[in-house]
């Protein structure tokens, strides 16, 4: 899924569903077997298992809310949930800013408790599916992560993010990698801080990928393999399917 969209396009879990689930009817025309990398624990739990029946953001209560986050910072946003709906504010990521927005716009909308709205019924897909997971140690993943921000910033983001920066308060660009810069061309922190701070804000969502992830029975793939010797481990757990 890597340039599907613009970046001005709504594409939200629900239509990443809709497209992935139509693109894979169409490749298992071709192949046994299809390979999903990733990635959002959420975007790939509701396409195994099914999305929860909600209403959709009202883009008019969506303003207000990145208005309140831009001009407040992301305690309004805590504050507001948990006074709203604390069964969800219990269990949502609280630092995920996102989350936060998405849970108050259903609230606002509807005057219920997003919680009310997460009783997703299980469903069953036209396929089988196994979860394999690269439990690589925690130490070695941070350093790869460092190691990879800096060849991106050796790349070009800096200069890539500038040539956003007319579109900054769109969703899409309040990311890790993005919207580090913002502070940054407004004269508040230093380069060094900005790349310190994508570094720290993607060991964070990695962190939080891990936590998601061993809630599911994976299989674990030797992390010091070679890719050759990780592609075989996969394929015989798959002619044992």
């Amino acid at each position: 899924m890597i340039s599907e969209v613009s970046i001005s396009e709504v594409f939200d879990t629900a239509k990443y569903v809709e497209v992935v689930l139509d693109r894979m009817n169409s490749l298992f025309k071709k192949h046994n077997h299809l390979i999903l990398v990733g990635g959002t624990g959420l975007y790939i739990d509701a396409l195994l298992y099914g999305i929860d029946d909600m209403p959709t953001n009202d883009p008019l209560i969506a303003d207000e809310l990145q208005q309140s986050f831009s001009s407040s910072g992301i305690g309004i946003l805590q504050e507001e949930l948990k006074a709203k709906d604390p069964v969800y504010f219990q269990k949502v990521d609280r630092s995920n800013h996102v989350r936060l927005m998405r849970a108050l716009n259903v609230i606002r909308q509807t005057n219920k408790p997003f919680s009310d709205f997460r009783n997703r019924q299980k469903i069953t897909r036209p396929f089988d599916f196994m979860h394999f997971n690269i439990d690589i140690p925690r130490a070695i993943l941070y350093e790869r992560i460092d190691c990879r921000v800096d060849e991106m910033i050796n790349d070009g983001l800096e200069s890539e993010v500038k040539s956003l920066i007319n579109y900054k308060d769109l969703q899409a660009l309040q990311t890790v990698g993005y919207s580090e810069w913002w502070p940054y061309f407004e004269g508040f922190i230093s380069q060094a801080e900005v790349i310190e701070k994508i570094k720290q804000h993607t060991r964070n969502y990695a962190k939080r990928q891990v936590t998601w992830f061993k809630k599911r029975e994976n299989i674990s793939v030797p992390w010091s393999a070679s890719i050759l010797e990780m592609k075989m481990f996969v394929i015989n757990h798959l002619e044992k399917k």
